[in-house]
């Protein structure tokens, strides 16, 4: 797949740090990213929140295809416009009030039967880098979410039988029914748990965006 990632989106910060995941052969790797949710207490989309030289949104496609992650599904209920310059997969939900779960199912739908890993990422939890990727990829667990400060959060890789437990789990029930038991992988990542959910959340992108950026050339 052609990234057609814009120049200045391909940072060292993207780049520097990546080595391709286990994207091939009996481990093909694919994502979904997330982007529902109404917003109400944002006032304006979560995907579109502005990071970096894009949003919050082409950033997360931007580092998924940089880690050699080609198959990116983005489901959202109303961003057609804005998703579909992106290089990914974009999924319209038409019920997005089916919760998490929900939206979830329709990207899943969309990967080849070879995929066995699968990256979720809720695209309100940007706080996360190669480095937070390949420490899951790494990690053992069918469930693995990345740790900061003794606390989970995201994003997760399900493999294995918890694939298959969330592929059968209802719509509306919530995600943790298929995943009784998490893998918990330490990683540095002090934006792990930003969370743009409110207007004052919106304060910590410009720390973030000095995060990401670290390494880079003066």
């Amino acid at each position: 797949m052609a990234c057609g990632i814009p120049d200045d989106l391909r940072t060292t910060t993207f780049e520097a740090q990546d080595q391709p995941p286990r994207n091939q052969g009996e481990h093909m790797v694919a994502a979904v990213v997330l982007a529902g949710g109404a917003s109400r207490r944002l006032g304006q989309p979560k995907a579109m929140v502005p990071l970096l030289s894009g949003t919050v949104l082409s950033v997360a496609v931007a580092r998924l295809n940089a880690l050699g992650i080609e198959t990116v599904v983005v489901v959202h209920p109303n961003l057609a416009d804005a998703a579909s310059a992106l290089p990914c997969h974009v999924v319209i939900n038409p019920r997005p009030n089916d919760g998490r779960t929900g939206s979830l199912h329709l990207g899943l739908e969309q990967l080849a039967e070879d995929v066995q890993e699968v990256l979720v990422c809720p695209v309100d939890r940007p706080g996360w880098d190669a480095e937070v990727v390949h420490a899951l990829l790494s990690a053992s667990g069918e469930a693995v979410v990345p740790s900061f400060d003794g606390r989970a959060g995201h994003p997760l890789l399900v493999r294995g039988e918890a694939l298959a437990r969330i592929k059968k789990l209802a719509k509306d029930a919530p995600l943790r029914d298929a995943l009784p038991s998490r893998a918990l992988v330490d990683v540095a990542a002090p934006f792990l748990h930003l969370n743009l959910d409110r207007p004052d959340d919106l304060a910590a992108v410009q720390s973030l965006e000095g995060w990401l950026r670290r390494g880079e050339n003066p």
